[in-house]
């Protein structure tokens, strides 16, 4: 019996949900964002502060559109997203070009 348990343990790995298009993936395949101070920072690596959200790179200008930070977030207003900007800009010119090298 504890056996199994140790085993189930083992196997169990978690979930995240985007916070845009709602699919179900491995933290690794997902980017987290944290809001500290009102300003939407992504967090690298797995320690981070605060309240933080899930989702895919590709989300990240929907999200800003539909401004699904503040309601992530549980704010009253929307959210500085200047910083997250130029890091999705970044993040997503760098995955085209390793498209490209692939190509």
């Amino acid at each position: 019996m504890v056996r199994e348990a140790k085993a189930m343990r083992l196997s169990i790995k978690p979930i995240r949900t985007c916070i845009v298009c709602r699919k179900s993936e491995t933290p690794s395949q997902l980017l987290r964002v944290n809001c500290i101070d009102g300003v939407v920072t992504p967090v690298q690596g797995r320690k981070s502060q605060g309240r933080g959200a899930w989702l895919h790179p590709k989300c990240g200008y929907v999200a800003i559109e539909r401004k699904a930070f503040k309601w992530a977030f549980k704010l009253d207003e929307v959210p500085d997203v200047t910083q997250f900007k130029k890091f999705i800009t970044e993040l997503l010119t760098e995955m085209d070009a390793k498209d490209m090298k692939l190509k």
